[in-house]
């Protein structure tokens, strides 16, 4: 965690020490210049998680450190918990580098951040893992460093942004929402989808045949394994654990034109969300039911 920390007081002092940019119309926020702003951000936003999953993760629960893998797709999660350590951390390589762009910092300092506080903060997570009743995993640290390294070869070959992944969650219900509910280990709502640009990989012949707004993506969760905390008496999933998959219509927002360059920003950031579509789901033994508005 030190050295996340380390980077992120560099950072703070590369947005002082960077050489001003042509000033833009909208570059003050609340009176600061906006990658000042960003560099501030970040690191309360680092304390304010560090101090959240200190309360979900490790408050009560040290423990001798501990190294344990647990079987990758065919583990308690059937491989939802790993799917969700790939995107957390593509998801936050993705997300700081637009704000980082959005901000003004130059693209080497862009680049080497955006790998860099991630993969410090997932390390910083298992090792953390390691001094309680998780265990240090070298699977999830893979899942890890593999999300950033796939969302790295998308800035440099942009043709694979044609296949990005995205997230989405409805509360399964199954855990009571209180002060012990953790959205990480509801992986019932959980839904992990790969969407592809239909439009994007088609021969210049075709793309004038499919809309550009429009993304086919598949789906993959499981049903049955969710669990809270056990250090608070936690639950285990009654039923047996089933894998879940989904074939849904997909929104492609990059295809939406936006001047602004905040929601510019925005736009392609809430883009490696899914949100309610049409689609099909199949919970494995079961026939496929059909989904006006598909979420998990």
């Amino acid at each position: 965690m030190k050295k996340t920390f380390f980077i992120l007081i560099t950072l703070l002092q590369s947005a002082y020490s960077q050489p001003e940019q042509q000033p833009r119309h909208d570059s003050l926020i609340f009176g600061m210049e906006r990658k000042h702003l960003l560099a501030y951000s970040l690191v309360a936003y680092s304390f304010s998680t560090f101090y959240i999953e200190y309360r979900w993760w490790w408050k009560g629960n040290y423990q001798k450190f501990g190294y344990k893998n647990d079987g990758l797709f065919d583990n308690y999660s059937l491989g939802v918990d790993k799917a969700g350590h790939f995107y957390t951390h593509y998801f936050y390589f993705h997300a700081l580098y637009e704000l980082m762009e959005w901000s003004g910092f130059d693209e080497t300092t862009t680049l080497v951040s955006s790998i860099a506080i991630p993969a410090l903060y997932g390390l910083s997570i298992e090792i953390n893992d390691g001094f309680s009743f998780y265990a240090f995993s070298g699977y999830d640290l893979t899942a890890n460093f593999l999300g950033i390294g796939y969302g790295v070869l998308q800035r440099i070959y942009p043709v694979l942004d044609n296949f990005r992944f995205k997230f989405s969650y409805y509360p399964s219900g199954n855990i009571p929402i209180n002060l012990n509910f953790i959205p990480s280990s509801d992986y019932d709502g959980h839904m992990y989808w790969l969407s592809v640009n239909v439009h994007g990989i088609l021969p210049e012949q075709l793309k004038p045949y499919w809309p550009k707004f429009l993304n086919i993506a598949a789906g993959y969760g499981a049903i049955n394994v969710y669990s809270t905390r056990p250090w608070f008496g936690g639950i285990k999933a009654a039923g047996t654990p089933t894998r879940k998959f989904a074939v849904s219509v997909d929104y492609n927002l990059g295809s939406i034109s936006v001047e602004d360059e905040f929601l510019y920003t925005f736009r392609n950031i809430v883009d490696y969300f899914h949100f309610p579509a049409p689609g099909v789901r199949q919970i494995q033994g079961q026939k496929p039911q059909v989904k006006p508005l598909l979420v998990n």
